[in-house]
């Protein structure tokens, strides 16, 4: 249990930075001015060789601790420099910023989080820390005193000249909404309103009855931590109606991830009886980095990674990733169940689908390899890990975040590379269910 909260507090959430704004909006955004300079933090405005400095140290120690450079060379194998030539052509344009303002550091956090954006994607949790994420990280101050192995994230939050940094980030932050607010047109900014006003209308949580008691459904759409307190009770109100039912449907197809400390309080151990183990096999490469972050977790590992390679159950072992991955760990995790009794008696079906990632991934590989629950759907997106690591850059003191950890499936292939394949694989999960159900 105490595993899992800490697995969850590393990955609450995938928040790429407001800066991260994909390929089509770089084209849009360069040349322009999006802020006006200020001397109101002077002292945090990079020279332009600060800037390089910082973007070099961050792919050296990308290149040296990140472990899924294999897993990216295998989505382009048509284009083996594809990789340094993104990284190259970044620094290009970095090369050409004009330093010493509040526009020139909004071009260098720009040209920061679409390089890593371009490069990794989603693969490994890489991101650059935005201030409203930076914020949500205090959660781990709340956890350091009963769990020793979150203290390595709490000394980097709490440095004085990364508070200062993300006051800093925060402020130019505004100044970018507001400029592009001026932007707008009247008749752009209304068609926006509705939008706004839908997503604040808009709920996590879906639930329905296909058939009075036999078939009940609840869509998940997020396991965030801040859903928890207000999503919990629902959830348990919504199980004790259809606690005598047949099947339950649990939707998260859509969901991204956020606490698995989430769908373990509301759907695990309401419904075992008995104590339920899982296994996970991870490998980290051994750098000063990850040591500073993970040793604790590897420091008393009996596992060998050369035991990982010759173990015959990884039959999908992709061995050529295996070479810089020279410490292992298993990580054993028993659920304890809430009461002696199940809650909800009846079968268990959790639709899944390639959107499935962080933390709703732990919660799918938990049913794969437990039995908990039936998969249906679609191959997973993955990232079942431990949580990403925080780097911080020596001259902006930015924080990037990225998966230092190697998990594998059953059959060990890499959880990042493959995801999960369900049980049963359908592309209309829950067309599929509901036939299924139907049968005699």
């Amino acid at each position: 249990m105490k595993r899992k909260i800490a697995a969850g507090i590393l990955a609450i959430t995938l928040s790429f930075s407001l800066f991260a704004c994909g390929s089509e909006q770089r084209g849009s955004q360069e040349g322009k001015s999006t802020s006006t300079s200020s001397d109101l933090y002077a002292d945090m405005q990079l020279t332009n060789e600060q800037m390089l400095s910082d973007y070099d140290t961050m792919w050296k120690a990308m290149k040296e601790s990140y472990p899924f450079w294999g897993v990216l060379a295998r989505s382009k194998p048509e284009d083996p420099d594809y990789y340094d030539a993104v990284i190259s052509d970044y620094r290009g344009q970095l090369q050409h910023v004009e330093a010493n303002s509040d526009e020139a550091m909004e071009k260098f956090l720009y040209i920061v989080a679409n390089s890593l954006y371009e490069v990794c994607g989603t693969v490994g949790h890489v991101s650059i820390i935005n201030p409203d994420y930076f914020q949500g990280l205090d959660v781990y101050k709340e956890y350091v005193d009963e769990m020793p192995e979150v203290r390595p994230w709490v000394d980097v939050i709490e440095k004085p000249e990364v508070i200062s940094f993300y006051k800093y980030y925060d402020y130019l932050q505004t100044l970018f909404i507001e400029n592009k607010s001026g932007d707008e047109s009247n008749d752009e900014k209304a068609n926006e309103q509705p939008e706004e006003e839908s997503k604040t209308a808009s709920t996590n949580l879906t639930t329905k009855i296909f058939e009075k008691g036999k078939t009940a459904y609840i869509r998940v759409d997020s396991f965030d931590n801040s859903c928890m307190e207000g999503d919990l009770p629902k959830i348990r109100a919504f199980l004790e109606e259809v606690k005598d039912y047949k099947n339950l449907i649990i939707d998260i197809q859509e969901n991204g991830g956020g606490n698995s400390d989430y769908w373990e309080t509301a759907f695990v151990r309401p419904n075992i009886a008995e104590p339920v183990s899982s296994r996970l096999v991870r490998l980290m490469k051994d750098t000063e980095l990850t040591r500073q972050f993970y040793m604790l977790g590897y420091k008393d590992s009996t596992l060998s990674p050369e035991a990982v390679k010759n173990d015959t159950k990884f039959r999908e072992l992709p061995k050529a990733d295996m070479a810089d991955l020279t410490l292992a760990r298993e990580l054993l995790d028993t659920t304890e169940p809430e009461k002696d009794e199940k809650l909800f008696g009846g079968k268990i079906w959790v639709l899944v689908g390639p959107a499935v990632y962080s933390s709703a991934e732990a919660f799918a590989v938990f049913c794969k390899d437990t039995g908990f629950a039936t998969l249906v759907g679609q191959t997973t997106g993955g990232s079942d890990s431990g949580g990403p690591i925080l780097f911080e850059l020596p001259n902006s003191h930015l924080l990037i975040q990225f998966d230092v950890e190697y998990c594998l499936n059953a059959d060990g292939s890499c959880n990042q590379e493959m995801g999960t394949v369900p049980d049963i694989e359908a592309e209309d999960a829950l067309h599929k269910v509901l036939n299924l159900i139907e049968k005699p």
